[in-house]
């Protein structure tokens, strides 16, 4: 409820996905202050991640031979960017599109150094049916249900620019190698590890009501804390980064008093 009410990409990541955070994280230390004033911000983004793409936590480089559609067959986001960043983008497209996003890639992708599968682990894939496969692009893409002429284009400008080691369109500069068939789709599914966003506060980690005003004696740190991240989650480590950081200003803070 918590997640509907205030992050919307959280609320999608836990109906559509796999939670991953402890069944206690509830976001009860924000309603707690949120019961005696403190305002709230940061909510958008989240810690979503998908081993299965290699957009996992260990930001693993390079990424193998592919690339992510959406519903029109498109590509919209540069694929090795790191993996919250991307997955702010497959929401976003999932939601103005109304379905989901695939990763798209060829037989020869499968030989990649950095592929995701083997034959063992793409065989029972297949089988479960987390993996599609065609003998061409264009059945590829009636299997997924994305525009045919659309996903046929966007495959002929990869192999093209990556031909030449290139993504004009999005600068990437790992996996860029032409695909061949047959060729594969992977729905996208966040992992969720929880939202970004929490209780407003100040450089003191002392938290504030709506108008501005600090609450005496009460402070937020690391992910309880919000505004602090920005739009995305940046990276491994930043959560923990910001609880180590946050928690010394606020224990700094009130030594002081």
């Amino acid at each position: 409820q918590m997640a509907k009410e205030l992050a919307p990409q959280q609320f999608w990541a836990i109906s559509n996905g796999v939670p991953m955070c402890a069944e206690t994280d509830t976001g009860d230390g924000i309603r707690m202050a949120m019961e005696i004033g403190a305002a709230v911000c940061g909510f958008g983004g989240t810690i979503d991640f998908c081993g299965k793409t290699g957009a996992s936590t260990d930001n693993r480089v390079p990424l193998f031979p592919s690339f992510i559609v959406n519903q029109k067959g498109r590509r919209f986001v540069n694929e090795d960017a790191t993996y919250a960043f991307h997955y702010r983008a497959i929401f976003q497209q999932e939601s103005q599109l109304d379905g989901p996003t695939y990763m798209i890639f060829g037989e020869n992708s499968l030989s990649d150094d950095f592929a995701r599968w083997d034959a063992e682990t793409l065989e029972q894939d297949l089988a479960d049916g987390v993996v599609i496969k065609a003998d061409s692009i264009e059945a590829l893409a009636e299997k997924i249900d994305v525009d045919a002429e659309n996903l046929k284009a966007t495959l002929q400008t990869w192999n093209a620019e990556t031909e030449n080691g290139e993504d004009n369109q999005f600068e990437r500069y790992t996996g860029l190698q032409p695909l061949s068939g047959p060729f594969y789709a992977y729905q996208n599914k966040p992992f969720n590890l929880g939202a970004i966003g929490g209780v407003k506060i100040n450089t003191d980690a002392q938290a504030m009501n709506n108008n501005g005003e600090v609450i005496p004696g009460l402070y937020a740190a690391g992910l309880n804390a919000g505004g602090w991240i920005g739009p995305y989650y940046p990276g491994s480590g930043t959560a923990i980064m910001g609880t180590v950081h946050w928690g010394r200003k606020a224990g700094a803070h009130a030594a002081s008093l």
